[in-house]
């Protein structure tokens, strides 16, 4: 078992700045958790204080459920993989790989035996006498993997290890990560700035946001149920539509003075924020363009003006406006016409959300 909980963890730098927040997380055995959040989030500085690299200024840490808040870093058990790399440029694949091993005094038989094991499990046998600089970014990135993974860790530390790799080297890479993780099963955290990253990896995602944690869950739900304006609108591509407004009278009236009818399971949630100032969410893919949902809701049916038509290959995105507001809408090659200018679209109200604008908070959940 290489469970990871962390208890109030908060860190403050000596000039007294806070950088994480009361921090709580359980994270379990085997479980692939992805920490992301725009830049300076707090998300690195969580990843070094597990990783033992910063210091914790209050809270607990534990793992396999052993306090080791102020355990050194080389006895936590823990192997991480850097953004850069940090591969030792006069060694050899093999010397890389099998470093941290004679720094243990393990058998030379066993650091052979792991060595190659690990070059098969990451496909870089080939390259075993070869120095970092022979070697493409993809290859220097499976050596560093390597590296970590050579130690038999509790638990892996991932802090950016595919930001420095081309977009078709990432996307290989990603399924790289996933299949590895699925043949070790080791307890991995992996550090993102990019959702498309946490979206695809994660059996849960932590949102965070100026060093606290916003939203915890798997990358469906907190796509799905967003917990507040900050998670809907950093989570999803194209970024979620935002639309200002106010509640009357069972409506949802924007600020173009169009009257949407809430759907009865909603009204409850929505009596006490009468008159207050909202923003109603609508995703790029639930705004449809087909008779059913024009058909089942009137009343959030508009003209949809295109001004820019973005080509993705399976879908498009129409980027226009409805009553004079930004919106843009995601619908497939089959779905649509690149040439058609005006049509009407209707929100699937059943998939729409509501924030308070003062708090943030999502009031439909």
């Amino acid at each position: 078992m290489s469970n990871v909980r962390l208890e109030n963890i908060n860190k403050i730098y000596d000039n007294n700045v806070q950088a994480v927040f009361d921090f709580n997380l359980e994270i379990k055995d085997r479980e692939f958790v992805v920490f992301v959040g725009p830049s300076g989030c707090g998300k690195t500085t969580t990843l070094r204080m597990i990783a033992g690299l910063e210091d914790i200024s209050s809270g607990k840490l534990y793992i396999d459920d052993e306090d080791v808040t102020n355990v050194e870093a080389k006895k936590r058990g823990i192997a991480m993989v850097f953004q850069n790399y940090a591969l030792y440029p006069h060694m050899s694949v093999y010397q890389n790989l099998s470093f941290s091993l004679e720094n243990n005094k393990v058998d030379k038989k066993a650091i052979d035996e792991k060595v190659h094991e690990t070059a098969k499990i990451l496909d870089i046998e080939e390259y075993l006498q070869r120095k970092p600089k022979a070697l493409s970014g993809g290859q220097r990135q499976r050596v560093a993997l390597g590296r970590a993974i050579v130690r038999d860790a509790k638990v892996y530390l991932m802090d950016e290890p595919l930001s420095n790799l081309d977009a078709k080297l990432r996307v290989q890479m990603r399924t790289e990560l996933i299949r590895l993780h699925q043949q070790i099963g080791a307890t991995t955290i992996y550090v993102t700035h990019d959702q498309t990253e946490a979206m695809t990896m994660a059996d849960r995602i932590v949102v965070m946001n100026k060093g606290k944690i916003q939203q915890v869950g798997t990358p469906r739900e907190v796509y799905d149920q967003p917990i507040n304006l900050f998670v809907a609108s950093f989570l999803g591509s194209p970024q979620i539509n935002l639309l200002k407004g106010s509640y009357r009278d069972g409506k949802f009236v924007l600020a173009s003075g169009h009257e949407i009818e809430v759907p009865k399971p909603q009204l409850e949630k929505l009596k006490e924020y009468e008159g207050k100032p909202l923003v109603f969410g609508v995703r790029a893919e639930d705004a449809h363009a087909i008779d059913e949902v024009l058909d089942t809701y009137p009343s959030a049916s508009f003209d949809f003006e295109v001004d820019v038509i973005e080509m993705l290959g399976h879908e498009y995105l129409l980027y226009g406006k409805i009553e004079d507001m930004d919106f843009v809408v995601s619908m497939t090659k089959h779905d649509t016409d690149a040439k058609q200018r005006k049509f009407k679209i209707a929100f699937d109200l059943n998939r729409c959300h509501i924030f308070d604008e003062e708090s943030g908070r999502n009031i439909l959940l």
